[in-house]
């Protein structure tokens, strides 16, 4: 039987093709049909299969036989496939084939098939009827499905139903209805479920299904080997799905043929051994893999006998220890392994350091171990594998032993000159170096001129160091041992240093990179037995570290022990026989830091027309963390600054790494803010601020007029102070009082006797003169005062001149002295007087004073 499935057009032309050529319509061609019709259905696949046979009318016919088949909705009975099979005339009368594959599962479809021939005779075969109770397809038959497949749940529900949805995993899900009974979902399946699979439900809880998602087998890189040439070994990689496969459905492991386990069946693996006689040709090893969702193959082709992965020596033991050599030994548990030449690598650990050693031989199962450390102890890793076609290295045997002490190594030692000092250093041993624990260090050092007188001392654990005041116009040779329990170190000597690195003036830089420094110099012919590299902090006291390198090596790099933000000094010294001599010496940081903030101190500023100089105090070398290679002063005015924040700073800077100093200029009136900053490879560090007002100049003259004013009113106020208190002082020293004048003698009669005369009175300002006689100057008496000192002595009173103090008219000066006597009274020695003019005579008076206070 042939099955024939042709287009609709097609079906159209046949059937024209058809009509044309039978001409003759009897009543047998009328029932040409199909006949004993069946269908079948393969629910996990979604097929469909219809079967059917001619209606004995149809071997009357003439040509070929065309069947249309329909699918159709029950539910409204719409179609919803059509399809066309061509039965030729030479298969007329047998049975009849067709086959369709539901995009729905056929639980969910309740189709209706219809099969008609083109002689209009009809057969109907009615779907799978509606269940009594909601049902989900597909039912909860834990379902597997691969990843990246589609899967179709439907829901069909009894008429009188109501559908509320689906849920997958607790959460609601788009659906779509297929009729009135029936609706479905669509899941695309992108990454595995969880070992508990995914669940379905429709319309509530009562009705789902559990399925799970996963891959087909995704092992690789098989690979197969021998351990003891009697069995196969092979390895490989697993699926690396986490949640595949599930308990439920274990995934199957074959080598050769034969089962992995026991059972045959195994959740996962990645190692099986079966035995097999290992012959010295390639084959193949093949592992098969199955689940329920396929089967992988893999494939190892090889020769086994150059695949040998051998066992863990046995019984390993350790002999014959000394402080320098051990030997080990061991066995083959496999008889097989004393026919092949073997290589084994022994591994010896101590103290973090490892080191490789490599015997080979007929069944090798013995090494001696030379060169070992004294008072160490050794973890020693033995492992072997095939000389001749190796492999792998097989499994490790360990081992630990101690070898015994000896006496110490040489130190390794450095002089330094500090403060007038020697500094005699040397490293602290290391455990494989002392060989035992350090009792003590002896220093020796001497005169090269005199070797004969030689100064020692004792130091003890765990200094390292000692200071020696040594005279510098004289070499001397130091020599440091260690001691421990089994002896003393060989010595260790040093001839003084021919040179500070404190007197190099030529200081280079270095800048530190991968945390230490990386330094080279060039070979300098006066080394014979190599350099050596020095560093130390070199603005603070700090410990001294030095590196020794071997002749013919002209670099270095430093690391360890350096400090980001500290200038280190790091000097470079040639090795010769006497002392060693200093070759360069470079200065840096093994990494700059940003300097901390106000490390510039005590800026000050000076303002002179419409520049501002500020000034400051260097930075100390002690805090500098960073090359400084120049400073930058910032300045803005702040009241502009605060009505615009936005306003950009003036900048002012230099390139002087010294400056101490920087000018602002065209600097207006107002509140200005002035920062400066050291600028370094990271920026700017170690600022400091400063405000200040610059005021107009015109302000500073007012200033000046009201200081000297405020001076000269505090001066008057001091002044009349001191005079109002010393008033009485004063007034004697400056206008002390003049006494009254006392007669001393009867120079009345004198005047008589002489005759008349006249006195002349002066006038200040004209020349005038009224002669007066002496009776008339006499003859007029003055009234007494009541206030006068000198009760009843003589009183002379000298009226103004014409023109004087207050410009009164001149007046005739007249004297009219009071004279009252009551017995003459005789002159000391002779009266003086110039009678030209009487005012001007001078009358001794002894009471008379100077006038002091």
């Amino acid at each position: 039987m042939t099955l024939a499935v042709v287009s609709p057009w097609l079906l159209t032309s046949l059937l024209l093709h058809i009509g044309g050529a039978d001409t003759v319509q009897d009543a047998g061609v009328m029932r040409c049909g199909p006949l004993n019709m069946t269908v079948s259905r393969v629910f996990s696949e979604q097929k469909v299969t219809l079967t059917w046979e001619d209606h004995p009318s149809c071997l009357l016919t003439r040509g070929q036989i065309v069947y249309e088949i329909d699918v159709l909705s029950t539910d409204d009975m719409k179609t919803i496939h059509h399809d066309v099979v061509i039965v030729p005339q030479n298969q007329t009368g047998s049975i009849h084939h067709w086959l369709w594959v539901s995009p729905l599962p056929l639980e969910c479809a309740n189709n209706t098939f219809k099969v008609r021939a083109q002689y209009e005779d009809q057969r109907h075969i009615i779907g799978i009827p509606f269940p009594s109770q909601p049902t989900l397809f597909p039912p909860d038959t834990h379902e597997v499905y691969e990843v990246g497949s589609n899967v179709t749940f439907c829901c069909l529900l009894p008429p009188v139903k109501t559908f509320h949805g689906f849920t997958l995993n607790g959460k609601p899900k788009k659906h779509v209805k297929l009729n009135n009974q029936t609706y479905a979902m669509t899941v695309h399946l992108r990454r595995p479920s969880g070992f508990g699979g995914t669940d379905v439900t429709c319309n509530n809880s009562d009705y789902g299904t559990t399925y799970y998602v996963g891959y087909r087998p995704r092992d690789t890189d098989l690979q197969c080997e021998t351990r003891d040439l009697q069995s196969v070994v092979c390895n490989w990689s697993p699926d690396k799905s986490r949640h595949w496969p599930p308990t439920i459905y274990p995934t199957e492991y074959e080598l050769l043929g034969r089962s992995c386990s026991k059972t045959g069946k195994v959740t996962t693996m990645k190692r099986c051994r079966q035995r097999e006689v290992i012959k010295a040709q390639e084959r193949n090893w093949t592992l098969t893999v199955r689940n329920v969702l396929g089967t992988l193959e893999l494939t190892d082709r090889a020769d086994l006998t150059k695949r040998v992965h051998m066992f863990a020596p046995q019984n390993l033991t350790a002999s014959r220890i000394n402080a320098r050599n051990a030997s080990l030994a061991w066995e083959w548990s496999d008889l097989q392994y004393r026919k092949l030449r073997v290589l084994c690598q022994i591994i010896l650990n101590s103290k973090g350091d490892t080191d490789v050693r490599n015997y080979s031989g007929l069944g090798l199962n013995q090494a001696l171990l030379s060169d070992l450390t004294p008072n160490l102890k050794y973890e020693v890793q033995v492992c072997c594998g095939t000389e001749e076609h190796f492999w792998k290295w097989g499994d490790r045997k360990n081992i630990t032993f101690k070898t015994e002490g000896d006496i110490p190594d040489a130190l390794d030692i450095w002089l330094w000159m500090e403060q007038k000092q020697t500094m005699i250093l040397w490293k602290m041993p290391l455990p494989d170096q002392s060989h035992g624990p350090i009792i003590d260090y002896e220093v020796k050092w001497r005169t090269l001129a005199e070797p004969q007188e030689t100064r020692n001392r004792t130091v003890l654990p765990p200094d390292h160091s000692t200071a020696v005041e040594l005279d510098p116009s004289e070499d001397h040779l130091v020599t440091v041992t260690a001691r421990n329990p089994y002896g003393r170190s060989p010595p260790a000597s040093m001839v003084t240093l021919s040179q500070d690195a404190d007197e190099v003036t030529n200081v280079s830089r270095i800048v530190g990179s991968d945390g230490g420094f990386s330094l080279t110099w060039s070979a300098n012919p006066v080394s014979s037995c190599g350099y050596a590299v020095v560093w130390t902090p070199t603005f603070t006291r700090g410990p001294v570290y030095w590196k020794k390198v071997p002749t013919g090596v002209t670099q270095a790099f430093i690391t360890g022990n350096l400090t980001p933000g500290v200038r280190y000094s790091l000097c470079v010294y040639a090795c010769t026989q006497e002392a060693p001599q200093l070759l360069e010496r470079r200065e840096g940081y093994v990494e700059e830091t940003e300097i901390p903030p106000e490390q510039i101190a005590r800026l000050r500023w000076a303002h002179v027309g419409s520049e501002v100089r500020v000034s400051w105090t260097p930075i100390p070398l002690g805090n500098r963390t960073a090359f400084i290679k120049g400073y930058v002063m910032h300045y803005h005015d702040m009241d502009a600054k605060e009505a615009d924040p936005n306003l950009v700073d003036v900048n002012v800077t230099t390139d002087d790494a010294e400056a101490t100093s920087l000018t602002a200029r065209d600097v207006r009136v107002g509140s200005y803010r002035f920062r400066v900053a050291a600028v370094t490879s990271l920026g700017e560090g170690g600022g400091n601020s400063i405000t200040l007002t610059i005021n107009p100049p015109w302000d500073k003259s007012i200033l000046a007029l009201v200081v000297a004013f405020s001076n000269i009113f505090l001066l008057l106020i001091i002044t009349s102070i001191i005079a109002f208190k010393n008033w009485t002082c004063i007034k004697q020293k400056v206008c002390p009082p003049i006494p009254n004048p006392v007669l001393i003698c009867d120079w009345l009669a004198l005047m008589e006797d002489r005759g008349p005369s006249s006195l002349s009175a002066a006038e200040s300002h004209s020349s005038q003169m009224e002669n007066v006689s002496i009776s008339q100057v006499f003859s007029h008496r003055l009234p007494v005062s009541t206030d006068n000192d000198h009760e009843g002595a003589p009183f002379l009173q000298n009226q103004a001149a014409n023109g004087y103090n207050h410009q009164q008219p001149q007046q005739r000066m007249e004297i009219t002295p009071k004279v009252e006597l009551t017995q003459p009274v005789l002159p000391s020695r002779p009266l003086s007087c110039v009678f030209e003019n009487p005012l001007s005579c001078v009358f001794e008076n002894p009471l008379y004073t100077d006038g002091m206070c």
